[in-house]
């Protein structure tokens, strides 16, 4: 049966049977090539969006949207690089955002010139003025004691950052043909925006995070998807720095949210040293200066397991020592305060009266050790601590043979401008920022040690005064007045309302304002102006020179020669808010609101956040 089905099944076949008949022939598929294609499909799929973004970047990136998230931008004729004022976009609200120093130099360096760009925050920037700085003075002198040779000395500084933001201007730095890296920050890890914020969730802790986060808000897709989340919802204000904001960030010296703040400065510092010496620079670390004797601590905390009964009997001894102290007993003041500290020496400002106290009954040992302590315990950290400090020390000591340990510190407080061995208001104007004595205190024990490092010959000739440096600067009396002011304005606002005897300083800082002036003569505008004079005619590239020259003619009422100095300065630098703001005000006062039309139209154009500019603009369009 079996053969003759077989047989009549091939008969009809050869008879003429349609294929579609036949039995089908079915192709089966290996096993692993089958799974070799299902892999192949998911890894396509899987790179397609991967692909998509990188093209979505690419034309981003071609069709010019954004800005730049690098430190240095060029200017118009590309031969020299200025700072990009948008820089701080990547990390605040552009509204909310610091901008860098205003400077300019070439892009490619000089043969036989010295490069040395100076890193770090607002006292290394020359805040409130970066005219008058610590860098523009060591440029100065080190011109001075080596004619023969050029240097260029470059503010890579800025107000408002910390050393993760330090690290990526280094890394930008290392290939501009660096030859030194001086550095100098501490200020801001504690503060700002990769401090520890008790009212958010944070990787602060974990530096690859805040790297990788960095690195995609350099992304043109980034900067897109934020533009748009602004114009899709209603951006909530930024809340409000006031004290009770920064009461609510305080933090104490054994909370345990400190310990990744010191360890990633450690990181980010070792990364600075490394972007110089791979650039094949040198690097100088300095330590920071802080005034400890006139800056009573910001804020204080006590210790967690202080009793009810325990923090009555405080006050009542720290109110008894206070009394004391305002009769002039200071043996019974400090008595109290012993024995109040027996209870809490955690309290940064109760360290600060013991300091005082022992200052005044000449125990210099003790005074300086408890002004260090109520630095180091101020629970509202806008300065650097001891440890900060001394991981400076310990890796410029450690970290090989191109980089070199600056002790600003300990150099400062050795100076005869620092009483008994503590750094106080004789070289600091607040907190950190310098007087100018203290940049030219700065500048001059820099200067030997960075010649040092740039093994350049022993000079014959005596190292610039202050007087010279501020002749050379155009440092007047009219501009020690305006420093004053801006740094009193800035003390009497929020974070340092909190201080110990506060009122009492500001009202004394604000008198003296008004006394300095009163006292302010017809002899003294004049004065001032030759000497801008002549400093213009020595620096007339110097583009700080020429807007400060300009707010030294408005405010004597020259208005068109006020208008001619920031006309130049707006040219040197045509991307400087600051300048143009000031050019187009003046413009404005003088009745040439067409013109002061272009200068806000440049700023907005330049920066679509500007708000000031924006209402500036509409009132110039309104007068034409």
């Amino acid at each position: 049966m079996g053969q003759k089905s077989r047989q009549k099944r091939l008969n009809r076949d050869q008879s003429g049977t349609p294929a579609a008949e036949a039995e089908p022939k079915v192709r089966r598929v290996p096993p692993r090539t089958w799974v070799k294609h299902r892999g192949r499909a998911r890894l396509v799929a899987s790179l397609l969006p991967v692909l998509l973004l990188v093209l979505l970047e690419l034309a981003l990136r071609l069709g010019g949207f954004g800005y730049s998230t690098k430190f240095f931008e060029r200017v118009a004729d590309g031969k020299a690089l200025t700072t990009n004022q948008k820089f701080g976009w990547q990390f605040y609200a552009p509204g909310k955002a610091t901008s860098p120093p205003p400077i300019l130099f070439p892009k490619e360096k000089a043969p036989g010139t010295f490069r040395i760009f100076v890193l770090g925050e607002s006292a290394a920037a020359g805040t409130p003025d970066p005219a008058f700085g610590f860098a523009r003075m060591l440029e100065l002198m080190l011109r001075d004691q080596h004619p023969s040779q050029r240097f260029e000395v470059v503010i890579a500084a800025m107000r408002g950052i910390d050393s993760h933001m330090v690290r990526q201007i280094a890394a930008e730095c290392a290939g501009l043909a660096p030859d030194l890296f001086l550095i100098y920050m501490g200020n801001n890890e504690m503060i700002g925006r990769h401090a520890p914020d008790p009212d958010e969730f944070q990787f602060s802790s974990n530096v690859r995070w805040l790297r990788g986060q960095h690195a995609v808000r350099r992304l043109k897709l980034a900067q897109l998807f934020e533009s748009l989340l602004r114009r899709w919802s209603r951006e909530r204000p930024a809340p409000a720095q006031d004290m009770e904001l920064f009461r609510r960030h305080r933090v104490a010296l054994d909370d345990p949210r400190r310990e990744p703040v010191y360890r990633n400065f450690e990181l980010n510092l070792r990364d600075i040293c490394d972007s110089a010496t791979d650039a094949g620079a040198q690097a100088l670390v300095c330590t920071v200066a802080v005034n400890l004797r006139d800056l009573p601590p910001l804020g204080s905390l006590h210790r967690r397991d202080l009793s009810a009964d325990q923090l009555k009997q405080w006050e009542q001894l720290v109110a008894a020592g206070a009394a004391a102290e305002a009769r002039g007993e200071i043996t019974n003041a400090l008595v109290s305060y012993e024995a109040a500290a027996r209870l809490d020496d955690h309290f940064a400002e109760l360290n600060f009266r013991l300091a005082r106290g022992y200052e005044a009954a000449g125990q210099t040992n003790e005074a300086r050790r408890h002004y260090g302590l109520a630095r180091d315990r101020d629970t509202i950290q806008f300065r650097t601590d001891r440890r900060l400090n001394d991981t400076v020390r310990t890796l410029a000591t450690n970290s090989g043979p191109r980089v070199h340990l600056a002790d600003q510190e300990r150099q400062l407080a050795a100076s005869p401008l620092a009483r008994q061995g503590v750094v106080g208001a004789e070289i600091l104007q607040e907190h950190v920022h310098f007087k100018f004595d203290g940049d030219h205190l700065m500048a001059a024990t820099l200067l030997p040690q960075v010649a040092a490092v740039l093994k350049l010959p022993a000079a014959d000739r005596p190292v610039l005064t202050r007087e010279q440096c501020a002749r050379q600067l155009a440092y007047t009396t009219i501009d020690d007045y305006n420093v004053r002011s801006a740094i009193v304005r800035l003390t009497g606002h929020a974070p340092f309302l909190d201080q110990l005897e506060h009122a009492e300083r500001q009202t004394a800082a604000e008198r003296e304002l008004q006394a300095m002036a009163q006292r302010a003569t017809t002899a003294d505008f004049n004065q001032a102006l030759m000497t801008y004079q002549q400093a213009v005619a020595a620096r007339p590239d110097d583009p700080m020179i020429r807007f400060n020259f300009g707010n030294l003619l408005k405010q004597m009422g020259q208005g068109p020669a006020a208008a001619a100095q920031y006309e130049q300065a707006v040219k040197q630098l045509p991307q400087q808010r600051a300048f143009r703001m000031s050019y187009g005000g003046l413009l404005l006062e003088l009745g040439r609101a067409r013109e002061a039309a272009e200068q806000f139209e440049a700023v907005v154009k330049y920066d679509p956040h500007a708000k000031a500019a924006q209402q500036s603009l509409a009132t110039a369009r309104a007068r034409r």
